[in-house]
């Protein structure tokens, strides 16, 4: 995942690029670490929650296609009017079409790396 805007997420499977498509990170407040881990877990569908920012308090149910690789930071399925900007609370948020295409790609153990 490149945080460079436009941000995008390139995958690859077998040494070759299977897809390329822009992503959201997160928000200055809230930025996506720098570095690589390995995805520890997966859902198809989940509610999450957390803190915004600003104080304010989120709790989104139906997130679709979460690999998580970070803490609390995954790659995930979440509706936007646009991508390639710094939008989340630290996610990688992709269309949600987009992400059921890269969950299947990202069983336990696959490193995502987040740089600049």
């Amino acid at each position: 995942v490149h945080r460079t805007v436009p941000q995008t997420l390139v995958l690859y499977h077998g040494g070759k690029v299977v897809l390329s498509a822009r992503v959201n990170t997160g928000v200055a407040g809230a930025p996506t670490a720098l570095g690589t881990w390995p995805v520890f877990e997966r859902l198809p569908v989940t509610t999450m929650s957390g803190t915004n920012p600003d104080g304010s308090h989120y709790h989104d149910e139906g997130i679709r296609w979460v690999s998580y690789f970070h803490g609390g930071e995954a790659i995930h399925g979440f509706n936007r009017a646009s991508y390639g900007y710094p939008q989340s609370v630290g996610c990688v948020e992709a269309p949600v079409t987009t992400a059921g295409k890269i969950w299947p790609y990202t069983p336990i153990g696959t490193l995502v790396t987040i740089d600049n």
